[in-house]
């Protein structure tokens, strides 16, 4: 399936997400027909980022992830992770769990560009993955020390 496959099936579960084809209509402050073709395989147009953004919204408010960002970040190579709080404080368990994930898209990154250059993973490259994951693992470990102190603080 090509790109475009792949993001308008995205886009008609954003558009399911509002209720289907009026109701994304209605989201977007679009007309039906403009959406139904949006909704549409075989037609090329696809909706423009604020609307896109709106649906996407739809399908967050109702416990989703957001259909045609996901597809988007994995046309471009990346996978779309929730953010949980930008302002959390470093320590907090929302903070950790942002660093875990910046952490694991760094190794992603140093896998897939190590890759990319010649097929295989050489021994500087491994010693950067090493030293990515070593990061990733003391963020989960201090996060692991803040779950585990919730959970003994509500045994009490």
């Amino acid at each position: 399936m090509s790109a475009l496959g792949r993001i308008k099936r995205a886009v008609r579960a954003a558009v399911g997400a509002c209720g289907g084809i009026d109701g994304a209509a209605a989201t977007v402050s679009r007309g039906r027909s403009t959406v139904g073709e949006w909704n549409a395989l075989a037609h090329p147009a696809c909706p423009p980022l604020d609307c896109a953004l709106a649906m996407d919204e739809i399908a967050v408010a109702r416990g989703e992830l957001p259909p045609i960002a996901c597809a988007l970040a994995r046309e471009l190579g990346g996978l779309f992770v929730p953010h949980i709080d930008c302002n959390a404080d470093d320590g907090t368990g929302p903070g950790l769990v942002m660093q875990l994930a910046v952490q694991l898209g760094q190794v992603s990154g140093l896998t897939s560009a190590a890759i990319a250059n010649d097929g295989v993973i050489d021994a500087a490259e491994a010693e950067a993955i090493l030293a990515g994951l070593e990061r990733h693992d003391r963020v989960s470990r201090q996060y692991r020390r803040v779950l585990e102190a919730i959970r003994e603080g509500s045994d009490k």
